[in-house]
């Protein structure tokens, strides 16, 4: 008995050493999941997936919740009160693409079957009578519905295209965004095949503000004396003014990588991209273009990732994903945690990184929130092998 006990006792202390050792052995923490900010709210809808279209100001965020071909719920949440209003938006579409908060009601724009856009300004709650669902107006269906800024009011941009025989005629008016009223009426713009308009002697490359301004190349004037014509110029068109703004093209090799750009850019002035020479990233505030130096490796990161909102500043919010096996990581033979890095873009091009959000198997749809501050932002959580809405909607504040 005695000899039985003491192998007993020497097990029980292999054991507990070989406890000791397990526990010695824990593996390490793994990469911190946020960084540099801090979450606002996250919110994960019971049924049904949030559709891409976000709106926010200081108090709100407005989404859609979508159960494919059946229902649309408009939902606005406030950070103050910690709750949600929420609205039957089907009868309005079941496709929308765009959202804007508009004191107690809410701009949604959908789209048809046919392509086509449609607009109608919601009610968000009850007030007597009318009861919180309600349309207050609707526009459409026209080609593109867009909010935009004219005169420094918010104003929205009906557009119209119309097919013949000879080109394409296009339409434009503006409505006030609060009550759905026309302001203004464009002139019919017509362009032939080749995208010119032949009175005008106008070549469109490219449009702006909702498809109330064209821009291109105007053919010079005709000089009778010297029996020739003046230079081209480059040329903008306001459809609703009807008037003509030029200017001297003084480097043509500038200009027309310029207009390539813009072409490729999808009828706006406010955008991100790659430099033409893949050097990096370039910042496009009202068609010009400002390059961008980063305080990380470019290199480190996936270019297919990126996503930008340019600021009224002439700087620019840039999300990026690392790319887990760039090449300093393939050369450190270790790969890389798989961040959202979110960058701040001074006015000056300079990019500085504020914020992280751990990304493995991931992919985010990037948006600013709309406040004073401009230090707020928010993330829809893609669903795998979706690329349209997610299944979670976060807000972090930069810290």
């Amino acid at each position: 008995m005695m000899v039985t006990a003491r192998r007993v006792v020497s097990s029980f202390v292999v054991l507990l050493a070989l406890g000791a050792g397990v526990a010695v052995a824990q593996p390490k923490a793994g990469p911190p999941p946020l960084v540099g900010a801090a979450e606002v709210v996250k919110i994960n809808p019971p049924a049904g997936f949030i559709d891409d279209p976000v709106a926010t100001d200081d108090q709100r965020v407005a989404y859609v919740v979508t159960e494919t071909g059946t229902k649309t719920e408009l939902h606005v949440y406030s950070h103050a009160l910690k709750a949600e209003q929420v609205v039957d938006i089907s009868g309005v579409t079941l496709r929308p693409v765009a959202l804007q908060l508009v004191g107690v009601r809410a701009l949604v724009i959908g789209v048809t079957e046919d392509g086509s856009h449609i607009a109608a300004m919601v009610e968000l709650a009850d007030k007597g009578k009318v009861k919180a669902g309600a349309v207050a107006y609707k526009l459409g269906p026209a080609t593109h519905i867009t909010p935009i800024v004219r005169d420094g009011k918010p104003r929205l941009a009906v557009h119209k295209a119309t097919a013949g025989a000879n080109g394409t005629r296009h339409d434009v008016e503006l409505v006030a965004i609060e009550t759905g009223k026309r302001i203004a009426g464009g002139r019919p713009f017509e362009l032939d095949g080749a995208s010119k308009q032949a009175k005008l002697e106008l070549t469109v490359n490219h449009w702006s503000d909702g498809m109330t301004r064209a821009h291109g190349i105007k053919a010079g004037a005709w000089d009778r004396k010297e029996d020739q014509r003046s230079p081209d110029v480059e040329a903008m068109y306001d459809l609703i003014t009807g008037k003509v703004t030029a200017t001297p093209i003084t480097d043509l090799y500038e200009q027309r990588r310029r207009f390539q750009a813009l072409a490729d850019a999808g009828n706006q002035l406010d955008f991100v991209r790659m430099a033409w020479d893949n050097s990096g990233l370039q910042v496009w505030k009202a068609g010009k273009p400002k390059a961008v130096t980063f305080d990380e490796p470019l290199g480190n990161y996936d270019p297919k990732s990126m996503q930008a909102v340019v600021t009224s500043d002439g700087g620019a919010w840039i999300a990026l994903k690392v790319d887990p096996v760039n090449a300093a990581a393939v050369e450190r033979k270790k790969a890389d945690p798989e961040y959202f890095d979110l960058f701040r873009v001074a006015p000056d091009g300079k990019a500085t990184r504020k914020t992280r959000v751990i990304a493995k198997g991931l992919r985010h749809r990037f948006g600013l929130v709309a406040d004073k501050a401009g230090d707020k932002f928010w993330l829809l959580e893609r669903n795998a092998g979706m690329d349209r809405g997610g299944r979670s909607l976060a807000v972090y504040q930069v810290q």
